[in-house]
């Protein structure tokens, strides 16, 4: 048999190996491909009662982060981009209702992405509005982009959704979200020239959004000409740098740079650090924590935890829940008391509040009243004050019949009278006589359901009742003092009767003796 024929057998199997093995090669390829890119149809089921903490189902190119289903607290379910060597969330979706974590979870892809509970068709947890996009792709950046093949920009993009953090290289704009912290508490508003930390109560909007702390944009150099008028004119916008800083600018225009206007600074910025000792690449983050602080951190390759390099509030005392609601602050050593004058020393003061005391008929819920002095508070210049008051019960006036306010402070030395128009939180002692305040404590539900069901048919209906229990009780006494005199005089009766029979039937026994002695 010559060198160039084959066995027929032989080149067979041969043949069969080779498309074995490049099947295996082009599957090995779509568990990649899958696993950094969606395309339309894609679906996703989260196990019910999963060990793991973090199920992820797509990654980035660089294996940094990855997006899945998160168990938030002990039970709760989100979807969220993780960023995987710390573990931490950098986006979440946040729905208004969170998954359960021991329930089955689907996450489809269907033009935009779908939160579902249950294993399909199940109720709607979360859903990119007004979407249509062919693939889902998550960038080195931590982006989650929703793309078209026609179209260079992305249809949806998580930059533009934050949730409680910003990471370098986002914008925030007065058109994005505000940053929310993950309890749900204080967010980072952005406005036309100023980044404000606020609390959230009852579900945030106006007036409940009160600013704790505010940074506005330093002014740039004064307008020259009608273009920079109307530069000036333009709102501003943030953007973390990965060299160390937060920086604020305004748009310069068609086909112009941006401005920067302002820069806020991170310890590492000063220090001129922009990269990990060891030469690697250092990812920083910017954080409404639940304290309500405003943090940024960074993460080096070798890193084993999230180095702080930038805090917006320095001191405990400064934060506004710092000892919780009706807590007091004592600056120095930031020891927390209480505004009541109890025993109590710490934390809780106080319950915190879900809605204000305005009632459903238009009138003021039955409240308490605390009075201490040595009282201020740290962010006094973000509330509301007025100074035509020259006393603290005039202040307290202006505050007692607004079922909006919670509270006033008033400066005996200035005349300024601060008005609390939220639950109060955290108040900071201060060494000072002529400061004042006067705080409401929403009375107790049952006391005020006791003073409720005492209505005058009710108070008549007791009175009859206690009338009839009352005659009940005399009859009764008077029954058991009759029986008592009856028993009495009848052991009386027998006693008589003993002691008159005596005697005469001695008086028979010693006539007897006398006529036996006669005899």
């Amino acid at each position: 048999m010559s060198e160039g024929k084959r066995d027929p057998a032989t080149a067979a199997v041969v043949i069969a190996a080779l498309c074995v093995a490049s099947a295996a090669l082009l599957v090995a390829g779509a568990d990649d491909e899958a696993a950094s890119l969606l395309l339309n149809g894609f679906t996703a089921t989260h196990a019910a009662g999963a060990a793991a903490p973090f199920e992820p189902v797509l990654y980035a190119p660089n294996r940094a982060f990855a997006l899945g289903f998160l168990r938030v607290g002990a039970a709760s379910l989100d979807l969220a981009v993780v960023h995987l060597p710390s573990a931490f969330p950098v986006w979440r979706a946040t729905p208004a209702r969170m998954g359960d974590w021991s329930r089955a979870a689907t996450l489809t892809f269907d033009s935009g992405l779908v939160l579902t509970a249950g294993d399909g068709g199940g109720e709607e947890l979360w859903r990119t509005l007004n979407t249509i996009g062919d693939t889902v792709v998550l960038l080195n950046s931590s982006n989650l982009v929703i793309r078209r093949y026609a179209k260079p920009l992305p249809a949806w993009q998580s930059f533009e959704h934050p949730s409680d953090t910003l990471v370098a290289g986002q914008n925030f704009t007065a058109a994005s979200p505000p940053l929310i912290s993950a309890n749900r508490r204080f967010a980072l508003r952005l406005g036309a020239t100023f980044l404000a930390l606020t609390m959230e109560f009852y579900g945030g909007g106006g007036a409940a959004t009160p600013t704790y702390w505010r940074h506005t944009a330093l002014e740039e150099t004064p307008a020259q000409n009608a273009t920079q008028r109307a530069q000036a004119q333009a709102p501003v916008y943030g953007r973390l740098d990965g060299r160390g800083f937060f920086g604020l600018y305004r748009d310069g225009g068609v086909g112009k740079e941006e401005i920067r206007v302002d820069v806020l600074s991170f310890d590492t910025f000063a220090q001129n650090v922009t990269a990990a000792a060891g030469g690697g690449a250092m990812f920083r983050r910017m954080t409404v924590d639940d304290d309500g602080n405003l943090r940024a951190y960074y993460w080096a390759d070798e890193s084993k935890s999230w180095t702080p390099e930038y805090k917006a509030i320095a001191g405990r005392c400064q934060l506004p829940t710092s000892c919780g609601a009706y807590g007091l602050c004592v600056p120095g050593e930031a020891q927390c008391q209480c505004l009541t004058n109890t025993t109590t020393s710490s934390p809780p003061c106080g319950a915190d509040e879900t809605t204000d005391l305005c009632s459903g008929d238009g009138q003021q819920a039955e409240f308490d009243v605390i009075r201490r002095t040595r009282v201020s508070v740290a962010y006094k210049e973000q509330l509301p004050f007025a100074t035509n008051y020259t006393t603290a019960a005039e202040c307290e006036a202006a505050c007692a019949g607004n079922c909006t306010c919670w509270g006033a402070l008033f400066n005996g030395a200035s005349g300024y009278c601060y008005l609390v128009e939220f639950p109060v939180e955290t108040m900071v002692y201060d060494a000072d006589d002529s400061k004042s305040g006067y705080f409401k404590v929403r009375r107790r539900a049952q006391n005020q359901t006791t003073r409720r069901a005492m209505s005058p048919g009710v108070k008549a209906a007791t009175a009859v009742v206690s009338l009839v229990l009352a005659s009940l009780v005399a009859a009764g006494a008077y029954t058991g003092y009759r029986m008592w005199e009856r028993r009495r005089r009848r052991r009386e009766g027998m006693v008589e009767q003993e002691l008159a029979s005596g005697p005469y039937k001695d008086l028979k026994s010693m006539g007897s003796s006398n006529n036996s002695f006669k005899s």
